[in-house]
């Protein structure tokens, strides 16, 4: 790695904020970090100095990253590659991975997850360079490398991935705890014995059909072992006169990564859906006046207007709560605020934000703050988003005349804020469901209400970033409570 640094990483990212952000985080973290705009701009880099890591965005403007990463192969660059992008799906992982990729982390991703993979990826070049060192001083047998009491055993001892590798005759030279794990075993029962004996049973068999006849070069596959998805990576290990001394087997789950790429299209779907549906709408209405199909007189138009008046400024909010995610995603957890606050300004900037809707509904509106109660660790402005929310909610579902309360009470250590109201409540098999991105009840009573899907969503995550929790209690027909638990200070 770099001399007084921690490593050297190119970030490669056409886009300016995603690759600025990341910049400035992997320096603070104590990383020697450079940018290029294109994968040209990378490989010119790369030819000009070392580096550790490429975080390599799927999209450039000349050259896709998947081709970039061909490029960095073909030229033998020493360095550890990651591919990120926000067009995440099942192909492009596995074309990535095809073409040499260390690791495939979706957008958009925090900085926690970011700065673990990095971290990952740095370690396994770490193991890489010294078993080749060690390599170079063992060329006798892979046994002698399992027995060599040194980093690099601690460091394969400790990565994520399980790691097998087996000698040319076939058994057990090193083995890590991951792989220990997924084959339900312990590490020393594992050394010396034959591969094809630990490896048994129908799950594996594509593992020892690949041992079996192992190809020259690398060898890339899937598995899956009960309702976990696996990429599997074989290949030989030879000494410094090329003879070949075993093979090595890494298991790497890939479970998260489908599952997100499933969430993420689906997400996409969604999205497109709803903001095609109000703009055909739009469009409609446009048709209609500008045909004049309703004569000549303005007053015929207006009640169409009004409504694509509406319908545009439902977009706007779809527009609003998606940046709103989106920032929540980039942030790190608990960023917004660490110092304690009083909840009951904020408490009342939002009752007052509704006091002509409520009045317009002829709601009964309540809230109370136990006294002396200590200040709540939040973010002002992530309170105030969550207020408005579930507020909001309690007034847009509730019978006319009905109740809304608030309630801020201490809970052992914790602050607890209920939002209560007497309206149309939830049915007990949609539970589950109502903060997930864009699930709306479909109910008769629901369907002239407006609404995006995404409020309760954001609401969950900026409760998880504070490090609290949410919960709903919920009786159809009768009202609803959403209950905020969040950390109080000393």
């Amino acid at each position: 790695m770099s001399v007084g640094k921690k490593g050297r990483i190119l970030v490669v990212d056409d886009e300016y904020g995603i690759r600025t952000g990341v910049h400035q985080l992997l320096e603070l973290e104590g990383y020697a970090v450079e940018e290029a705009q294109t994968g040209r701009d990378a490989l010119a880099a790369l030819e000009r100095r070392p580096f550790d890591l490429v975080l390599i965005d799927y999209r450039l403007p000349d050259i896709d990253g998947l081709t970039l990463l061909q490029a960095i192969r073909s030229r033998e660059f020493d360095v550890m590659t990651c591919m990120i992008t926000a067009y995440a799906n099942i192909e492009t992982a596995i074309s990535a991975t095809r073409q040499g990729v260390d690791f495939f982390l979706p957008k958009p991703f925090s900085p926690e997850d970011l700065i673990g993979v990095v971290e990952t990826l740095l370690r396994h070049k770490a193991v890489r360079q010294e078993a080749e060192e060690l390599k170079l001083a063992h060329e006798a047998s892979l046994l002698e490398l399992a027995s060599e009491k040194s980093q690099t055993h601690s460091l394969v001892e400790n990565l994520r991935d399980a790691v097998l590798v087996v000698n040319r005759s076939g058994e057990v030279a090193l083995v890590n705890r991951a792989m220990a794990s997924l084959l339900d075993s312990e590490e020393g029962r594992l050394l010396r014995q034959p591969a094809e004996a630990i490896l048994s049973g129908e799950r594996f068999t594509p593992v020892r059909d690949a041992l079996a006849t192992p190809a020259p070069g690398r060898t890339l596959f899937d598995m899956e072992i009960g309702e976990r998805q696996y990429m599997v990576s074989l290949s030989p290990f030879h000494s410094a006169k090329r003879d070949l001394l075993g093979h090595i087997l890494t298991i790497s789950d890939i479970s998260e990564i489908r599952r997100l790429a499933l969430e993420k299209s689906r997400f996409i779907r969604t999205m497109i859906h709803e903001f095609r549906s109000p703009l055909g709408a739009i469009k409609g209405i446009l048709e209609v006046a500008l045909d004049r199909s309703l004569g000549g007189s303005l007053d015929a138009y207006l009640p169409l207007l009004d409504r694509a008046e509406k319908r545009l400024d439902g977009m706007v909010e779809l527009i609003g709560n998606l940046l709103s995610l989106s920032r929540i995603e980039m942030e790190k957890r608990g960023g917004a605020s660490t110092r304690p606050i009083d909840p009951t300004p904020v408490l009342n900037e939002v009752g007052e934000l509704y006091r002509e809707r409520v009045q317009a509904r002829s709601l009964t509106f309540a809230a109370t703050v136990e006294p002396d109660l200590p200040g709540v660790c939040v973010g002002a402005e992530d309170l105030r988003i969550m207020l408005t929310n579930l507020i909001g909610n309690a007034v847009k579902y509730n019978r006319e005349g009905g109740e809304l309360g608030v309630r801020v009470s201490r809970a052992g250590g914790e602050a607890r804020i209920d939002v209560s109201d007497t309206g149309l409540g939830i049915r007990a098999q949609n539970l589950p469901h109502v903060f997930d991105e864009f699930f709306r009840e479909k109910r008769p009573e629901t369907r002239e209400i407006e609404g995006n899907g995404l409020g309760l969503a954001i609401v969950r995550r900026l409760v998880e970033r504070a490090s609290g929790r949410v919960e709903v209690s919920s009786t159809e027909g009768a009202g609803s409570t959403f209950t905020l638990f969040l950390p109080l200070g000393a």
